[in-house]
């Protein structure tokens, strides 16, 4: 109980405080004495405690206002990082991806390029052998005729020797299988 005893109740004449809180008997009369200096005393101490309990109580609710106001300054801080972080790590992920994309259509025109140039390849290698082709084919046409045209020749002048129809007759025969003959040589 001792804790109590300097604090006056309020309204009350701090003896009498003490003794509302001690629930005893005040030991000497609350009645102030005539002198006016007295109840000026008592009410001058009374009025000094109770604006000291109250500059107390100030202190203690601007200390909790202070506190309070900290922490929520401290938490709005804590929530504007946790939301910049937010922000940074989904722009990393939206350049990540825009990258790879980007990666992606570079790696996708690569591939389309290589096939154009391949069937560019497979398109000239196919008209230059068609070409290879068409001048064998030309070239064995050609030997051909030469040689049909030697054979003619040395038979023209033979039958001009031996004059007659049979000789001829068999000079086209074998000119005829000659020429085959001739075309299968040079294909292989």
């Amino acid at each position: 109980m001792e804790i109590y005893k300097n604090r006056p109740v309020f309204g009350c004449h701090p003896q009498l405080s003490y003794s509302l809180i001690t629930m005893s008997a005040p030991t000497q009369t609350t009645t102030p004495t005539a002198s006016t200096s007295g109840s000026r005393d008592w009410t001058r101490a009374w009025s000094e405690e109770l604006r000291a309990l109250m500059d107390d109580e100030d202190d203690v609710a601007n200390a909790k206002r202070v506190e309070k106001r900290r922490r929520k300054q401290a938490k709005a801080e804590a929530e504007e990082r946790a939301c910049q972080e937010h922000e940074e790590a989904a722009r990393r992920a939206h350049e990540e991806v825009e990258r790879k994309a980007r990666a992606e259509a570079e790696q996708r025109a690569r591939a389309e390029a290589e096939r154009r140039a391949k069937e560019e390849a497979e398109k000239r290698a196919c008209k230059d052998f068609a070409k290879l082709q068409a001048e064998r084919q030309r070239m064995i046409e050609e030997k051909v005729r030469l040689m049909v045209e030697d054979k003619w020749k040395v038979e023209v002048a033979a039958g001009k020797q031996k004059a007659g129809e049979p000789a001829k007759k068999r000079a086209r025969e074998e000119l005829v299988a000659g020429s085959s003959h001739a075309q299968a040589i040079d294909l292989r």
